[in-house]
C-alpha cells in the first residue's frame, strides 16, 4: 500500500518586511541608531526647524497662535504646495493646482487668522508668497544642502542625545566628536565648545529626555 503524502503545513512565519525604496532610504541619515521610522516620527519637527527655525512643530504652532505672522506663514509653506499639472488622476494637462492640507486649514484658529488677515494687502501678498514658496525656492530660506543635512541629523539624534545627557552618559564634547566622525562638521569647527552647545540648545538639545510631543 502506497502511503499518502502528507500535506505540507503552511508556514506561520510572517513574510519579511519589504525593503525601503531607494528614494526614501536617501532620507535616512547614515547612523545605526537612526531608522526610517525615526525619520517619519521626527518629520514634523524637522520641517519646523528647516522652514521656521523652531525646535519643534509644537513650538512653531504656538508662536503662530500667539500672533507671530512669520511663524504662521511658515506653517502655510509647510501645509501648502502648488503643482503645474491638473489635479485630476492620470491627467497630463498643464493646469496649475494648489494642494492644501485640509486638516490644517480647517482649524478654527487658522480660519480666524486668515479671514482677519486677508483684509490687509500686505498680509495677502505674504500669504500668496508662502503658498508658492516651493516654486520660488523660499521654502527653506538661507539653508544650504549641508545645513539641511546637519539639521536633519540633529533632529533624529535629539531624543537619544537628550537621554544620554540627562543620565550623564555623554557630554556635549561626545556629541561634537560624533558630528565630526559623521562628517557634519570639521575638526576645526567650533574650537570653543560653548558656541556649538548654544547652537545645539537652539535645536532642542538641552539634556531633557523624551521625544517632542506631536503638534496639534
Amino acid at each position: 500500500m502506497i502511503a499518502k503524502s502528507k500535506k505540507k503545513k503552511k508556514s506561520k512565519d510572517k513574510a519579511p518586511p519589504s525593503p525601503i525604496p531607494p528614494e526614501l532610504k536617501k532620507l535616512v541619515p547614515d547612523h545605526p541608531d537612526i531608522s526610517f521610522l525615526d525619520v517619519l516620527l521626527n518629520s514634523e519637527d524637522t520641517m519646523a526647524l528647516m522652514v521656521g527655525n523652531k525646535t519643534s512643530m509644537q513650538e512653531l504652532i504656538k508662536r503662530a497662535k500667539d500672533g507671530d505672522d512669520k511663524s504662521f506663514f511658515d506653517l502655510i509653506k509647510i501645509h501648502t504646495s502648488v503643482h503645474p499639472f491638473d489635479s485630476k488622476a492620470d491627467s497630463k494637462l498643464i493646469i496649475p493646482s494648489i494642494s492644501a492640507d485640509r486638516d490644517f486649514y480647517e482649524q478654527k484658529w487658522v480660519q480666524n487668522k486668515l479671514k482677519k488677515g486677508m483684509e490687509d494687502e500686505v498680509f495677502r501678498k505674504d500669504f500668496w508668497k508662502a503658498v508658492s514658496s516651493r516654486q520660488n525656492d523660499t521654502l527653506f530660506q538661507r539653508t544650504t544642502v549641508a545645513q539641511a543635512e546637519f539639521k536633519t541629523y540633529v533632529v533624529n539624534r535629539r531624543a537619544s542625545w537628550n537621554e544620554g545627557l540627562s543620565q550623564k552618559n555623554i557630554t556635549f564634547e561626545d556629541i561634537r566628536e560624533e558630528l565630526v566622525q559623521q562628517g557634519y562638521i570639521d575638526e576645526g569647527d567650533y574650537p570653543e565648545l560653548k558656541s556649538l552647545t548654544r547652537l545645539l540648545n537652539n535645536f532642542g538639545i538641552t539634556g531633557k529626555p523624551g521625544r517632542t510631543k506631536k503638534a496639534k
